[in-house]
């Protein structure tokens, strides 16, 4: 039997609010090797998402809560370094759910391995993953977005909006998106969309009318909502007849530790035969397929750009790669780098158009 040194994220506590360091701890523990039906991954990287939140707090939630006092769980990129399983074999990159730790000892059932092995790790948790797939899922099956059409797109430089954005031009679609800061607005012009605004300069629904005016649109066919809140509220004001609002997040309500109340004019969707749906990958599965060869294609053509934050730190500043997210300073998809691929491929996650690392932010 051989072992390996490891760190890993244990939470200790719930918060209540904002998550802070008090809640989790960073141990030292050693991994052995795998017994039958179990493979041990070395974890290059890992992302940190909005729904953790819940799952840490253990609210009610799509996701199961962590259990207090356990390793935290993330969807993470890792190279298979001993295997008790021959299907999944040493020397494999796969994807699992075992983060938050630098090695795993993960059910060979929990792996996928990867099969367009020539795209970067990290894409496999941004636009090949979870995100990339949301985004898909919502365009194409709850939005349904086609030639023509006007969309708005709420943080729309966050990992589902970016894609979103970029699927949405890719079908024809005039886009509009908004934003946390300049910068962030200025990357999402890069990415194609026809206007955009940063919704701290004043009332979002002002703010959206102006971004209409500039396209010389009227009204709305699609909003794809990643925020809630007073994004849905003004969306909702100007939909056009039989308009589709595709609801996929709600970060505006993340931390917050009273209930929020809802858009108070939700009868336009009754005027205007409207609807809006929410959705969850888990009802789409049988969708995987058909995404990860679609998205590949575009990649490899330069039809469709990843965007990701990466955080510095390894699995020490994972933490507060986490809160760093929750507060805003991850454009795109927030990534944490753990090591590098013992195959010998950088993990240096790609380029995210200009944007730079939070670093001072981010890390320890």
């Amino acid at each position: 039997m051989s072992f390996v040194a490891s760190s890993q994220w244990v939470l200790r506590s719930r918060p209540t609010g904002r998550p802070s360091t008090s809640d989790v701890e960073l141990v030292d523990v050693v991994v052995g090797s795998p017994e039958p039906g179990f493979v041990r991954v070395e974890n290059l990287v890992m992302s940190v998402e909005p729904y953790m939140r819940g799952r840490i707090g253990g609210e009610a939630n799509y996701a199961e809560p962590y259990p207090l006092d356990e390793p935290m769980l993330a969807p993470t990129i890792g190279r298979v370094t001993d295997s008790a399983d021959e299907s999944v074999p040493v020397g494999s990159l796969v994807k699992h759910e075992y983060g938050w730790r630098e090695h795993a000892l993960v059910p060979s059932g929990d792996c996928t391995v990867l099969t367009h092995d020539d795209l970067a790790p990290a894409d496999y948790l941004g636009v090949m993953g979870l995100p990339g797939m949301t985004a898909w899922v919502g365009c194409e099956r709850i939005a349904r977005i086609e030639s023509g059409d006007v969309v708005f797109v709420s943080s729309a430089a966050g990992a589902v909006g970016a894609t979103v954005l970029q699927i949405a031009k890719l079908r024809g679609a005039t886009v509009i998106g908004s934003a946390g800061s300049p910068d962030k607005v200025a990357l999402i012009r890069e990415l194609g969309a026809d206007a955009a605004f940063d919704y701290h300069d004043g009332p979002v629904k002002d703010l959206l009318r102006a971004a209409m005016a500039e396209v010389g649109a009227t009204g709305l066919d699609v909003y794809f909502d990643n925020v809630g809140g007073e994004h849905l509220e003004a969306a909702i004001r100007v939909i056009n007849d039989h308009a589709r609002i595709a609801l996929c997040g709600m970060i505006s309500i993340y931390n917050s530790a009273t209930p929020q109340p809802g858009p108070n004019n939700l009868i336009k969707l009754v005027w205007r035969r409207a609807r809006m749906e929410g959705f969850l990958l888990r009802d789409h599965l049988d969708a995987r397929e058909e995404f990860e060869d679609r998205m590949a294609e575009w990649l490899r053509i330069g039809a469709l750009r990843p965007v990701h934050t990466e955080f510095t730190g390894g699995v020490g500043g994972a933490w507060d790669a986490f809160l760093g997210m929750l507060d805003g300073n991850a454009t795109g998809k927030a990534v944490v780098p753990l090591t590098r691929d013992p195959a010998g491929q950088d993990c240096k996650t790609r380029e995210s158009g200009g944007m730079n690392s939070p670093d001072k932010e981010a890390t320890r």
